[in-house]
């Protein structure tokens, strides 16, 4: 097995992969069994929505099983009630909580993992940059409090508008503001608008887009998907770096066929108002 086969299916492992017994361990567990206390590791006072910072609460609880090579099976004892995960989920109770919420701990303990243990995740900020087997990037900013991906570098103006003294409040205290300055589902690829695809896509590899203005893709969560599971399948398909390539590639020849329809119905333009079909 190459090391590209070993690395895609250790990702597949990853997505399917059960954590049975979800732990919680008080700080001073991590003490006694030589390991440095989980408070000296996590930085309470800072912006905890960064994912840099947020993993770190993961990391900190789990220096076991970094240490042991073992999968992260340990839930923060208190930290997460800092960030604006959902309050369900902050606290640990595996005997006594229904088995979406068990299952959702499982998938963010799994993409924590995941995104400290590969190579190929970068973090700057707000912003993931992901380099595929084949060399191309892509990049995204991870939003935990919308749980979205987004627009790449737009959370920093988004939370410079939305966050702190002077800016406006919209509705009671209690409630977040609801102006969003991003676009979700954003992906931002290397190779720039009107791309070629790329030699090793099958089918496609060599052929130019024609409609490709942009210079992103938009991959929307599946519904009904928890988030960090969604988060878990895009990186695994920026990080194998084929199927993404024929996704956008099949969308752009979509668009080509819509603008032929649209020209054939309407040779002098598409009419703007709806009395116009008439």
């Amino acid at each position: 097995m190459t090391q590209k086969q070993q690395r895609t299916q250790k990702g597949k492992d990853t997505m399917t992969k059960k954590i049975h017994n979800i732990n919680t361990k008080p700080e001073h567990w991590f003490v006694q069994q030589g390991y440095t206390d989980p408070d000296e590791l996590i930085d309470h006072n800072g912006n905890l929505q960064l994912p840099e910072k947020f993993m770190q609460i993961f990391s900190a609880y789990n220096q076991h099983n970094i240490a042991e090579g073992k999968d992260w099976d340990t839930w923060p004892e208190w930290e997460l009630v800092l960030t604006s995960l959902d309050d369900y989920l902050t606290f640990g109770e595996p005997d006594t909580e229904p088995p979406e919420a068990v299952a959702e701990r499982e998938h963010w303990l799994g993409l924590m993992q995941f995104m400290h243990d590969s190579p190929a995740i970068a973090i700057d900020g707000y912003t993931i940059k992901v380099t595929g087997d084949y060399g191309h990037t892509f990049s995204f900013d991870m939003c935990i409090e919308y749980e979205e991906w987004v627009t790449p570098g737009s959370l920093v103006e988004h939370y410079e508008k939305t966050v702190g003294i002077g800016v406006e409040q919209l509705g009671p205290p209690w409630q977040p503001n609801v102006l969003q300055f991003f676009m979700k589902g954003v992906v931002e690829h290397s190779l720039g608008a009107f791309w070629t695809c790329p030699e090793h896509v099958p089918k496609y590899g060599g052929k130019p887009t024609v409609q490709a203005t942009e210079v992103d893709f938009c991959i929307e969560q599946r519904e009904g998907q928890s988030f960090p599971l969604a988060m878990l399948s895009l990186l695994h398909l920026c990080i194998e770096d084929t199927h993404i390539w024929k996704m956008g590639f099949e969308h752009d020849l979509s668009q080509i066929e819509y603008i032929k329809e649209v020209e054939s119905e309407w040779p002098s333009g598409r009419p703007h108002q709806d009395r116009e079909y008439l």
